[in-house]
């Protein structure tokens, strides 16, 4: 499947809403579609949609509107009623920063601009995430060893989430984190330092899914997430420059 037939999908969903909810939703796409940087067996199709009505019988409607979607193993599009999501700044802060990096709204009123969130809470998130990346990076760091292939696996299969909390650090620190992956490293390597482009050329290899990731290398990407895991912890504090 590639990008073009991704849109068509999404095109169809979107009609079938409005077939089944009329105006009653607002919907988007963000991430890697709205970037243009899709993989086929790689990337997911990242759709928001905001209903008017998120009961169970309204929900219940939409079984059938989605079934081609569903069929194709698409990512399942996140549903949530509007009153919610105008509340949901502090709890997705991550999500919400990342979709306003790169996004296209498909249907209604656009439901992420009017977000706004607060530095605090995308820092706390961010912090969170990275420890606990940074842990299960070193888990199979350890399990595996020299076994490249595996490495490859886990290195590949983790790069894009990590660059997701890049991105937010990028906006946290007031810069731009570009598109691409060379882009957000660029913005954050005075923190980062050199050794920081490991990122990039481990997001390149995403498009290989049998890489072998050397152990160097891999270690090389955990010496970076650690960097970033202390660049969050002390942004912002008392007496750290």
């Amino acid at each position: 499947m590639n990008e073009r037939n991704i849109n068509e999908m999404i095109d169809g969903l979107i009609s079938e809403l409005e077939r089944v909810l009329g105006i009653g939703f607002s919907a988007a796409v963000y991430g890697s579609v709205a970037r243009g940087q899709w993989l086929d067996g790689r990337s997911d199709v990242n759709l928001l949609i905001v209903l008017d009505d998120p009961s169970p019988p309204a929900l219940s409607r939409l079984t059938g509107a989605v079934a081609a979607w569903h069929k194709k193993g698409l990512t399942p599009p996140l549903f949530i009623g509007r009153d919610e999501w105008q509340c949901a700044a502090d709890v997705f802060p991550i999500e919400i920063t990342d979709m306003r990096l790169a996004y296209r709204v498909l249907h209604g009123a656009d439901p992420v601009a009017p977000l706004v969130v607060e530095p605090a809470d995308l820092r706390r998130a961010i912090e969170a995430e990275l420890r606990g990346k940074l842990v299960r990076l070193r888990q199979a760091y350890v399990r595996f060893g020299e076994a490249m292939p595996m490495l490859g696996g886990v290195a590949t299969s983790s790069v894009a989430s990590f660059l997701v909390l890049l991105r937010g650090i990028a906006v946290l620190l007031g810069r731009d984190p570009g598109a691409q992956p060379e882009e957000t490293i660029a913005a954050l390597a005075p923190e980062l330092g050199a050794g920081s482009s490991v990122v990039v050329e481990i997001a390149a290899h995403r498009r290989d899914k049998e890489w072998k990731c050397p152990p160097g290398v891999f270690g090389q990407y955990l010496d970076v997430v650690r960097r970033a895991v202390d660049l969050v912890d002390t942004h912002n504090q008392p007496g750290v420059r």
